[in-house]
């Protein structure tokens, strides 16, 4: 460990010359973007690195929400995961290092209770579960916003922690770029895109390669159930992974006040299935592959917004060597395959109406259907159909946003209202980047067509489960100034009718609606414009989220959720030279539902530095976990990685 201390801080007082030295003569000068030939920023557009505001997400323009700019991390290898974790209230759910499956927590809620949408269409993996994060391509999009609270009014069923929204890069001139990272235990990633069109039409299409061995070792306890016991280290064995994705994107001015566009996404990869440390799986593997295509058109007339849409999704997970204990040989007659399709459809419409010249109006009305299919279950198909409006109400400095959705998915339904408003007290003077907002909602989540019809081997369906439900209410107060902002909030939420997966004997679990949560929080962030060109980022979460389930688990608190999380991060980006440094530190937190056992704190900090070697290419080297902790852990035993470096080359033409 002091050898570790003494690196880092080595590292640290290296990059600080290194920051110092490439500054601007003047501290007041615009912070250049990571594009190597774009113009450098006005002074009065928000600080860099990560922006909140109140206009975040168009449907939930008073929610809490917070926006990620993908390219402000370039020079950077960063997952759409880690991009995540910069945010406030985001929790991350890894099966162990890069390239394996990562799911994300909202508030306390489970992956399948927080939607994730890519350029508006709902992404789930088959059967309706929840997305991996580490099959979305990073490197293709060009920003995420992450709203927090129930939203199912504005987003639909499933939004009880809230919804990630992943906008894809849009075309903006001709040209073109790339990037290759190369790294710790073989991982590498390639990726580039070419942006074409004229001033009727413009297109881009870009691509995303990935490839890791997964061989790092870790430190593997003598007697897991002790905490502190010994540890000898060990090598993480069959946690390869390779995942080859596409983005195509096309806009057309069909007349002067409309036009159409595409969008396609697709992700094929596949990866060994490690298992935990504690009971290795060397002969597991799984293959996946997921596609998106829509298609839309708006426009405008005598005032009046309209936009229609179709789109599809199609997911198809298979897994090999598979058995509900441990592994086997794939092949063998004892070792059959299990392969899950699922697909989705849906049309919907908008339409905007203005109201006075201060309100707008938006109605949606959409239908769909989704279907899975798998061994041994069958195909299984339900419809699903919603109304919906939502309220953009302006009165001076305050805006109230009311929002109801009636909806019904197979043989749910359910209506959940919402409300969220804002205000700024003050018009001018030293108080007016003050903004107060406070927001409520109810929803509800239908299960999913695995979790009523999919035999998963050890996990057996219910067809008899019902929706889980879910409400909350929030405020906060928001400072936001040209070179400071800063934002705190508090939120509060009731859920019942969650769906647990008990015991069923002799050997499998089954889901039952059968539990009750109250989940309550505060988050806190704050970024300011410093001199020097060096931006900061600190954003803290603290949960409580308790079981009230009757019975002896009552009470106590819910698993995998840590009570306290920072991250912070200090940023420089110049004509020349670029570096950051950053730590997440997580609290430990329970591993069952008794509070008698915990997964360990942890504490990461990563660093990297860059130049500009020629007008259009720049190199960066990037260090993570810096203190070489191979005692860090995730969900269910699964080892995390210790010190890793890549070397990043990217350029734009």
């Amino acid at each position: 460990m002091p050898r570790a201390l003494s690196a880092t801080r080595r590292c640290l007082e290296f990059l600080v010359a290194l920051l110092l030295a490439s500054a601007p003569a003047r501290g007041g000068e615009a912070v250049p973007t990571g594009n190597a030939t774009a113009e450098p920023r006005p002074q009065a557009e928000p600080v860099d690195v990560l922006v909140t505001g109140s206009r975040a997400s168009v449907r939930a323009p008073a929610a809490e929400a917070t926006v990620v700019q993908a390219d402000e991390f370039a020079g950077e290898v960063r997952s759409v995961a880690e991009l995540l974790s910069t945010a406030p209230g985001v929790s991350l759910h890894s099966l162990g290092g890069p390239g394996q499956a990562t799911t994300l927590s909202l508030r306390g809620a489970t992956a399948d209770e927080s939607l994730v949408l890519l350029d508006g269409i709902p992404l789930h993996g088959p059967g309706g579960g929840a997305v991996d994060l580490e099959t979305l391509p990073a490197a293709l999009l060009d920003r995420i916003v992450i709203s927090r609270g129930v939203l199912g009014a504005q987003f639909g069923a499933g939004a009880l922690g809230g919804v990630v929204e992943l906008v894809p890069r849009k075309p903006k001139a001709r040209s073109g770029g790339a990037q290759l990272s190369v790294g710790s235990y073989w991982t590498g990633q390639l990726s580039g895109d070419v942006e074409f069109g004229d001033a009727s039409g413009s297109g881009l299409a870009g691509i995303q390669l990935d490839t890791t061995e997964g061989n790092f070792s870790y430190a593997q306890p003598r007697t897991p159930e002790i905490a502190g016991s010994e540890t000898d280290l060990a090598t993480r064995q069959n946690a390869y992974a390779r995942r080859g994705s596409l983005l195509l994107r096309w806009a057309q001015q069909i007349a002067a006040d409309s036009e159409v566009d595409f969008v396609l996404q697709g992700t094929a990869g596949w990866r060994g299935l490690p298992g935990p440390s504690s009971f290795p799986t060397l002969q597991s593997r799984a293959l996946d592959q997921g596609g998106v295509l829509g298609a839309r058109i708006r426009g405008e007339a005598d005032g009046i917004a309209w936009s229609g849409r179709v789109w599809g999704r199609v997911d198809r997970l298979e897994l090999r060597g598979v058995q509900i204990f441990g592994d086997c040989t794939d092949g063998d007659p004892s070792c059959p395959r299990s392969v899950e399709r699922s697909t989705a459809t849906q049309a919907e419409v908008e339409i905007g109406v203005p109201i006075g010249s201060a309100h707008l109006l938006r109605v949606t009305g959409a239908g769909g259907e989704e279907s899975i299919a798998g061994s041994p279950t069958g195909s299984h198909r339900r419809g699903s159909g919603s109304l919906a409006a939502i309220g953009d109400l302006r009165f001076g400095r305050a805006s109230v946003h009311p929002a109801v959705r009636a909806e019904i998915v197979g043989s749910q339904a359910a209506v959940s209202p919402g409300i969220a408003a804002s205000w700024s007290p003050f018009a001018k003077g030293t108080l007016a980047p003050l903004e107060l907002r406070t927001g409520a909602g109810l929803s509800f989540r239908p299960p999913t067509l695995s979790e009523l019809y999919l035999d998963q081997g050890g996990i057996l369906p219910n067809p008899d489960l019902q929706s889980e439900h879910a409400w909350s209410v929030d405020a906060g107060v928001r400072w936001r100034a040209r070179a400071f902002t800063v934002s705190v909030g508090a939120f509060w939420s009731r859920y019942r009718d969650l769906i647990s997966y008990e015991l069923f004997p002799p050997v499998r679990v089954k889901p039952f609606n059968v539990a009750a949560a109250r989940i309550a929080g505060v988050e806190v962030q704050v970024v300011a414009r410093l001199p020097y060109a060096l931006t900061a980022l600190a954003s803290y979460s603290y949960l409580d989220a308790v079981n009230l389930r009757p019975g002896i688990e009552g009470g106590h608190h819910l698993s995998y959720r840590p009570p306290h999380r920072l991250f912070a991060r200090l940023a420089h980006r110049a004509d020349r030279i670029e570096g950051y440094f950053e730590a997440n530190a997580t609290s430990s937190m329970p591993r069952n539902n008794f509070d008698t056992a915990y997964l360990p704190a942890q504490l990461t900090l990563n660093a990297g530095v860059g130049a500009r070697v020629t007008e259009a290419l720049w190199l960066d080297v990037e260090a993570k976990n810096l203190l070489d902790d191979r005692t860090q852990q995730d969900l269910f035993q699964y080892p995390l990685p210790g010190f890793t470096l890549a070397a990043v080359a990217r350029a734009r033409f």
